[in-house]
C-alpha cells in the first residue's frame, strides 16, 4: 500500500467552469495527487456543453441551476437519478467536499465498496441558507440534514482549528482533523519588488497611488457593502480599489459605486480565470481588504500573502485566526465603516512596517499545495489501512 497507486475520488458540487475557493481546493488536490502517480477522479455537477478534459478523470452527475446563486448548480438527489454512471464508480477512498448531493453520492459509494469516507467542512452554510430561506425553523432543519453527513464520515477535516467552533454551533459533536488549505502560486527566486513594480505598471498605477484589493465572490455575505462604505471615507488617500470576482450582487454594487461617485477610484474586473492575470492584482496591491464574517479559511488571504500583500480582517472572525495583528496581517475592531477606514489609514501611514508585515505574511501563510499533498496522501493511506484492518 505504501508505494502503490491509489484510486481517489473527490466529490464536490462546484468545479470549473464554476469557480470558488472550494472548487480551487478540489482542483489542486486532483492535479497534484494525479501528478504523484495516483488515479484521481473528480465527481461534480454537470454544466451542459462544457469540456471537462483534464489530466485526471472528471465524472459528472445530473444537476440543476441554483437560481438564487447563479452560476452554481445543485446535484439532482440520488433517489431521483439512481442509475447514472457515477453510481458505479469504485475507489480506494472517497473524499467529499460538499455536504449536498456530491457528499451523499460519496457516502453511498463508500458503503457500497467498503472504502473510507472523508468529509471536509469548508463553508458557513447557515449564512447561505438564510439569504434564500425566510424561515429560521427550515434553516435549522437544513443545517441538521447536512451536518448528519459529517457524522457518517470516517474522518472529518477542517482547514483551521477555529472552524470547529462553527461545526459545534451547527450541532456536530464528533472529532476533526486539521488539514490546512494552501496556494498554487510559487514565486521561487523571483524578486518580489520587481514583480510588484511591473504589476503596478500593468494596472497604470501612479507612484503615489495606494492599491487596495478584494478577491472573491461579489455577494453581500462577503461584507462588500462594508468595504465600499469604508473606502468612501478615504477622501485624503490617493487610492485605487479593485474588486476581482463575480456574483449575484455585482450589478447592485456597480450602481452603488456610481452613486458614491467613485467610478474613477473603484473598479470591478469580473472573474479572472487566468491565474497569471490574477497575480498582477495580488502583486500590485498594497493592502488586501477582507472584512468578511462569512468565510472560514479563505484561500485568497494566503494568495495575497504569497505576493507580500498583507490583509486587514475583522477581529473575532473565523478567518482571522491565522492573523497575528501587526506581524503577518492586521486586525480591525468590528464596528462602523469609519473604524475600518481608520485602520486602513493607520496601516498605510507606516510604509516600512507594511512591507515588513507583507514579508512575514509570505513566510507564515504561503504554504503551497505541493508541500501539503504528501501529508494528504499519507493520511489517505493510513485511513485505508485502518479501514481494511477493521
Amino acid at each position: 500500500m505504501n508505494n502503490s497507486s491509489l484510486k481517489i475520488g473527490l466529490f464536490n458540487e462546484c468545479f470549473p467552469p464554476i469557480q470558488d475557493g472550494v472548487a480551487q481546493v478540489v482542483e489542486n488536490y486532483a492535479r497534484l495527487l494525479q501528478e504523484r502517480g495516483n488515479d484521481v477522479t473528480v465527481a461534480t455537477a454537470k454544466v451542459p456543453f462544457f469540456d471537462y478534459s483534464q489530466p485526471y478523470h472528471v465524472r459528472n452527475f445530473l444537476s440543476i441551476p441554483v437560481l438564487m446563486r447563479m452560476p452554481y448548480r445543485f446535484g439532482v438527489p440520488i433517489w431521483m437519478a439512481p442509475f447514472q454512471p457515477i453510481m458505479k464508480y469504485n475507489a480506494d477512498i472517497f473524499h467529499g467536499h460538499s455536504p449536498f448531493t456530491a457528499g451523499r453520492i460519496a457516502l453511498k459509494l463508500s458503503r457500497k465498496y467498503n472504502a473510507p469516507f472523508i468529509m471536509t467542512f469548508h463553508s458557513k452554510f447557515r449564512d447561505d441558507f438564510r439569504r434564500s430561506v425566510p424561515s429560521d425553523t427550515i434553516v435549522d432543519l437544513m443545517i441538521k440534514r447536512i451536518m448528519s453527513l459529517y457524522e457518517y464520515a470516517d474522518e472529518v477535516w477542517i482547514p483551521q482549528p477555529a472552524v470547529l467552533d462553527v461545526m459545534r454551533e451547527y450541532g456536530y459533536k464528533g472529532k476533526v482533523e486539521v488539514v490546512p488549505n494552501a496556494i498554487d502560486y510559487d514565486l521561487g527566486n523571483q524578486d518580489i519588488n520587481i514583480l510588484k513594480a511591473e504589476s503596478r505598471c500593468k494596472l497604470g498605477l501612479k507612484d503615489n497611488e495606494i492599491c487596495l484589493l478584494f478577491v472573491g465572490q461579489i455577494i453581500y455575505e462577503k461584507n462588500i457593502q462594508y468595504i465600499l462604505d469604508s473606502v468612501k471615507l478615504l477622501k485624503d488617500v490617493p487610492y485605487k480599489m479593485y474588486f476581482v470576482g463575480k456574483g449575484y450582487a455585482a450589478i447592485e454594487f456597480h450602481e452603488k459605486i456610481k452613486q458614491y461617485g467613485l467610478q474613477d477610484k473603484i473598479f470591478m474586473t469580473g472573474q479572472l480565470q487566468d491565474r497569471s492575470a490574477l497575480q498582477v492584482y495580488y502583486a500590485a496591491a498594497d493592502l488586501f481588504l477582507f472584512p468578511s464574517l462569512y468565510d472560514n479559511a479563505p484561500l485568497v488571504l494566503r494568495e495575497a500573502a504569497a505576493h507580500h500583500t498583507p490583509a486587514i480582517l475583522l477581529e473575532k472572525t473565523t478567518s482571522a485566526e491565522v492573523i497575528e495583528s501587526g506581524k503577518n496581517g492586521f486586525l480591525s475592531p468590528q464596528g462602523q465603516p469609519s473604524v475600518f477606514a481608520d485602520t486602513i489609514k493607520k496601516v498605510l501611514s507606516d510604509k516600512k512596517n507594511l512591507d515588513n508585515v507583507g514579508k512575514t505574511a509570505s513566510e507564515t501563510l504561503g504554504l503551497r499545495w505541493s508541500q501539503l499533498m504528501p501529508e494528504v496522501e499519507d493520511r489517505y493511506r493510513h485511513l485505508i489501512l485502518r479501514k481494511q484492518n477493521g
